[in-house]
């Protein structure tokens, strides 16, 4: 297959599967994705995500925010490989809403120890709910909502400037219906995602205590 060929081929291809920015059908609906394992090492993460796949990096986000809880070493280092540090194009690996700091903000330290926190990632994946102590059932998956008008915006701004293309999806706790945003990235000559959102970390640990029984809160800690 010459040049020309491969072009109207790539043509083909987006006409028929993907939006005009180029982002294929199926990813811009809300979908449910199934992690298919449950990894404990970064190179276990490595072979389980499909970077290609801009809803099973957001998914893995989220599971590897979950493991900050239980080896903060192992979840951080899976977070690290998800996330691309662009801040020479837009905001960095800013958690906790400190402008125009990159890196991890202390006060994150207190609450991964706090039990009243602990449980807040839990609380994004299917299955978790007041009534099992926000267990998730497994194999985990995780609902994703497809943010068009943010999608739409971000792309304005930065798919022509910057050769950026994006998605941003949300979700939600079953906790008490908190919402957050994942906005994720790649660049022209690649097909690997990234997740660009420095601010999704500390989103997904929202105070969301005040929703909750007594009776919710005893089986948290049971």
């Amino acid at each position: 297959m010459g040049f020309l060929d491969k072009i109207k081929a790539g043509i083909k291809s987006i006409t028929e599967g993907s939006d005009a920015s180029g982002l294929k059908n199926e990813w811009t609906k809300d979908r449910v994705v199934t992690l298919k394992t449950q990894p404990d090492t970064l190179d276990e993460l490595k072979a389980a995500v499909d970077v290609t796949d801009p809803g099973s990096v957001a998914a893995y986000w989220l599971y590897s925010v979950l493991g900050l809880t239980v080896d903060f070493d192992a979840g951080m280092s899976m977070m690290k490989y998800l996330f691309a540090d662009i801040e020479p194009f837009g905001r960095g690996f800013t958690e906790g809403g400190g402008a125009g700091r990159a890196g991890w903000d202390p006060y994150f330290n207190d609450r991964l120890r706090d039990n009243d926190y602990r449980w807040l990632p839990r609380a994004y994946f299917k299955g978790a709910v007041a009534a099992n102590g926000f267990t998730p059932a497994e194999p985990l998956e995780v609902e994703l909502h497809y943010n068009a008008p943010n999608t739409e915006t971000i792309n304005g701004q930065s798919l022509k400037q910057l050769g950026r293309l994006n998605i941003v999806y949300w979700i939600m706790s079953n906790a008490a219906g908190n919402k957050v945003n994942i906005t994720l990235s790649k660049f022209d000559g690649s097909d690997r995602w990234y997740v660009t959102s420095g601010t999704s970390c500390s989103a997904v640990f929202y105070d969301q205590r005040a929703g909750l029984t007594a009776e919710a809160k005893a089986k948290l800690y049971s």
